[in-house]
């Protein structure tokens, strides 16, 4: 593309950032087949590092997409047990053993063999289907202490055993290796009978899964709701604990059980008739774990950050999954990478304000809905995983397409830096000049400048020195011009016609004009001072300044078209600076741009004037600027 001095105004225009004017040369369609092929690959393979990053790093449990997930599925949780609550299928029966028995009871809880005998004497007498003790069996004998208190706590576990299927949990001592229990109680209730009463935490100590391999031992002893679902016919699978199934858990404390054991037997086997009985203890700080919303009714009221409860609650809920519709299951992890792949295709789509809002806002949103709707059927959409995926595409492509658009105004800026002015340039990079020949009404201030005598002083130089003084000349005055966001509409030959107040507005553009021009003179003057040094013939110039309403924008044909402005203002300018020579003056201007002045200038009324071409009009000089004579 060639462009010359004389014609500055821009052969191009931009709009929304693309730059419309490329669209019928060779460069523009390679540079729009290259972006359309060339990076995007790339760029989706950059969103897929991206996200394996924030899904795997440092670990996949502890990494950034793990523990939004984790309070994404708690917030479920909530949500569905507040607004959409849902009763157990086989809701267990929670016998508590609370502070209540230790105000009864008058032995210390170690030897409350007799008592806890009389429990599941009264227990067996209910009928339940199925019985899971979280109560560690004592380590050692006490029957020195107070005779028989082992053969009573061991006949009626005996008993409960032939009535229903039992389950005792075993700890983990500090060691990590199981607690001792009395060998008594081991050799006569049998392995099968003990079950572990752990259960596994997440990275926030929280308990959300049931997952027995997980456990210790590596699932080598099963776990307490193990036991007691497998006892009943029920799969033992792993997945997430639905903590939105089943009423708020309240227990019947133990001595309640006991004084009905001795007052009205019937009730027993109302109570527990057919059902699996649970026994725990429920006082606060004892076998404490975090769950991820509050389930115990009892107790003070947890506050969102202290979430623990008894362990026996964890055990009472995952019962609840496991015997009612089953675990919450995760969705396929290929199943969940190729929704992945899918969402970070988002990189190949364009950036449009609406497509940022949808994929940012609103699509989130649905997914987390849905998530949330999956839950009830039991399968757990990793709601936090697909709107990382979809982000991150959407982000990336954002970033892609806002790296592309600054090196194609980068581009743009260094190719025509020298062939429009600034204002123009930076107002067609920001897509505020429309494409095509168009115009429109703006008042402006319009400045001529002309060398005098060029002509015939450029005869007496060669063509090598001619443009040197050219340049010379031309980079001082247009640096005044753009002090002061001047536009250079053209050069012509040694003139330049300027405006001020276009294409962006201008505070004050007659005031801009009028200082643009006091400096061009005394730009001028040091510049003749250098060309004496130099050798050089010093240069004279008129400069004619107008306000007035004109036609602006680009204009010329439907192929070729500049920025410019033309009206009657433009020529009256031109006149002005033909009128220098002939007043002995540097500068002239209209009455319509000193009406725009401030009290800063001071005028010299030079009279009415004769233009060629135009009605008389009166004009006005600058003081302090006398004419410069060429010696």
């Amino acid at each position: 593309m060639r462009t010359s001095r004389k014609s500055a105004g821009s052969p191009i225009t931009a709009k929304s950032g693309r730059f419309a004017g490329w669209r019928g040369s060779g460069l523009g369609m390679g540079m729009r087949l290259g972006i359309c092929l060339g990076p995007w690959p790339l760029v989706w393979g950059i969103a897929v590092l991206i996200l394996l990053a924030l899904t795997q790093l440092p670990n996949r449990m502890g990494s950034f997409d793990a523990a939004l997930g984790r309070t994404a599925f708690d917030i479920e949780m909530r949500l569905l047990r507040e607004y959409f609550p849902r009763d157990a299928l086989n809701d267990p029966v929670l016998i508590g053993i609370d502070d209540g028995a230790l105000v009864k009871f008058e032995e210390p809880s170690a030897l409350w063999h007799k008592h806890y005998a009389k429990l599941f004497e009264a227990i067996r007498r209910g009928k339940p289907a199925a019985v899971a003790v979280d109560i560690v069996l004592p380590p050692r004998s006490y029957d020195s202490i107070i005779p028989g208190l082992d053969l009573a706590l061991l006949n009626s576990l005996r008993n409960l055993k032939q009535q229903a299927p039992l389950t005792i949990v075993h700890t983990i001592d500090a060691d990590g290796r199981l607690a001792g229990i009395n060998k008594i109680y081991l050799r006569m209730l049998q392995d099968e009978t003990f079950s572990l009463d752990q259960v596994i935490e997440d990275p926030d100590r929280a308990a959300r899964r049931f997952d027995e391999s997980e456990l210790p031992f590596g699932g080598r002893m099963p776990s307490m709701a193990g036991s007691i679902a497998r006892a009943l016919g029920k799969p033992v699978l792993s997945g997430y604990i639905d903590f939105s199934v089943g009423r708020k858990i309240d227990y019947i404390p133990m001595q309640k059980v006991l004084d009905l054991l001795a007052e009205d037997e019937g009730a027993l086997e109302r109570y527990f008739g057919g059902k699996v009985v649970v026994v725990g203890s429920v006082m606060s700080g004892i076998d404490s774990w975090k769950l991820p919303l509050l389930l115990a009714s009892w107790g003070r009221q947890s506050s969102f950050e202290n979430l623990n409860q008894p362990g026996v609650v964890i055990h009472l809920q995952t019962l609840r999954s496991i015997l009612g519709n089953g675990l919450i299951r995760p969705l396929p992890a290929w199943l969940t990478v190729g929704f992945c792949l899918i969402l970070l295709c988002t990189v190949f789509l364009r950036s449009r304000a609406s497509f940022y809002i949808g994929a940012l806002v609103i699509a989130p949103l649905v997914i987390f809905v849905l998530s949330v709707i999956f839950i009830t059927v039991n399968w757990l959409l990793p709601v936090v995983t697909l709107t990382l995926a979809l982000w991150v595409g959407v982000i990336v492509r954002g970033v892609a397409d806002s790296v592309q658009t600054l090196l194609e105004k980068n581009r743009f800026k260094t190719s025509f830096a020298g062939s429009v002015s600034p204002a123009v340039l930076q107002e067609m990079m920001a897509g505020n000049l429309s494409a095509g020949v168009s115009a429109e009404t703006a008042e402006v201030c319009v400045l001529f400048s002309d060398i005098r005598g060029f002509t015939a002083l450029s005869e007496s130089l060669t063509p090598e020195m001619t443009t040197t003084v050219l340049t010379r000349y031309f980079d001082r005055m247009v640096a005044c011009v753009h002090q002061y966001e001047g536009t250079i509409d053209k050069f012509i030959g040694d003139g330049m016609m300027v405006l001020f107040g276009a294409p962006r507005a201008a505070v004050d553009p007659c005031g801009d004009a009028v200082r643009c021009a006091c400096d061009m003179t005394a730009a001028l003057k040091k510049l003749n001072e250098e060309f004496a040094v130099d050798g050089l013939p010093p240069l004279v110039i008129g400069i004619g300044i107008n306000y007035g309403k004109v036609v602006v924008g680009n204009i010329g044909s439907t192929e070729r078209h500049n920025y410019s402005a033309i009206g009657d203002a433009v020529n009256v300018a031109s006149r002005l600076e033909g009128l220098t020579k002939r007043l002995s003056t540097t500068i002239v201007l209209t009455e319509s741009v000193k009406s725009k002045l401030g009290e800063d200038f001071r005028l010299i009324a030079l009279g009415e004037q004769v233009l060629r071409g135009h009605s008389p009009l009166p004009v006005w000089g600058v003081e302090n600027q006398p004419p410069v004579t060429r010696t």
